[in-house]
């Protein structure tokens, strides 16, 4: 949501056959708390979107599942556009669930948000129906996504709707004319970041080559009722948030592509990411965040 950045729950993207312990969970969840923060639209545009979809005539939403919610950034807003309903926040890790607790506490929604610990597509056994099942930047994470779909059907209500945030466009943060480095860094960013996904795709357990969302629903036995690409765009001067969460991406970029970039191109994000760098894009006034998401939403087939 270069080097392959979430706009939602964000989590550590390591390959499919390294192990992520909670150590990792730990040291990624305020980072993810705080570009859930700056990007928060996504949620909002989305829920109030499918409330459009659902119809005036529609009763109150009562359920709602947020799908790899980390640290409950999502979850908290959900519970906040749907008054009446309760929010169940699954993750696979307990660090971040608990981090959503604390979150939902702090905002006063504790009484109408739980927590689930599951790691997808497992453990979702003896989970209530929902009205509304948001899942965000969590299905490419999961081997196989149309038996993953499959599997959230089955948690729906007859009239329930499903909505799937993915991937966009590439996120763009830096100015194409940087004064560090070879030209053409954003580029090579992407590039390495396609070649790292598609790595890490392959090593997931049980991995079936992905398609287009609108496909996968349709084969899951759903019917896309809505589909559009949602755009965040923070232009520069950036706010301390915001260029945090710049500084963090880059620096992933850095930590996950390592082996794939060239020596004055690690050099640069060097200088970009530390803070005591004039150049630093902690310093710099030309930074900015233009994030996208493929969204979708769709409902059972009866």
């Amino acid at each position: 949501m270069a080097a392959h950045e979430h706009h939602h729950a964000d989590r550590p993207h390591h390959h499919g056959h390294v192990h992520i312990d909670e150590a990792d969970w730990q040291a990624w969840a305020e980072h993810t708390e705080l570009q859930g923060e700056v990007l928060l639209g996504f949620v909002t545009e989305t829920a109030l979107w499918a409330s459009e979809l659902r119809g005036a005539d529609a009763p109150p939403v009562g359920h709602v599942l947020d799908i790899g919610s980390g640290p409950g950034v999502g979850t908290c807003e959900l519970a906040r556009l749907f008054p009446d309903a309760h929010v169940t926040a699954i993750d696979g890790s307990a660090a971040m669930l608990e981090r959503a607790r604390h979150r939902a506490a702090a905002l006063n929604v504790d009484a109408r948000v739980r927590t689930h610990l599951a790691e997808l597509p497992d453990g979702l056994d003896g989970l209530e129906p929902a009205d509304l099942i948001w899942a965000s930047m969590a299905l490419h994470h999961i081997g196989d996504e149309v038996a993953s779909l499959q599997l959230l059907r089955n948690l729906l209500n007859p009239q329930g709707l499903i909505a799937i945030a993915e991937f966009g466009d590439p996120t763009r943060m830096l100015p194409e004319h940087l004064d560090v480095g070879p030209p053409g860094l954003t580029a090579r960013l992407e590039e390495v970041a396609a070649a790292w996904f598609a790595e890490m795709r392959a090593g997931l357990s049980g991995s079936v080559p992905s398609v287009d969302l609108a496909s996968m629903l349709a084969v899951a036995g759903f019917e896309v009722i809505g589909s559009r690409l949602a755009r965040q765009r923070l232009d520069a001067p950036l706010g301390d948030d915001a260029r945090r969460v710049v500084l963090g991406h880059l620096r992933r970029s850095s930590d996950q592509s390592a082996d794939r970039l060239a020596p004055d191109d690690l050099a640069a994000i060097d200088v970009l990411t530390d803070a005591n760098d004039s150049r630093s894009v902690i310093h710099r006034a030309d930074v900015f965040v233009d994030a996208s998401q493929q969204i979708v939403i769709a409902r059972p087939l009866t």
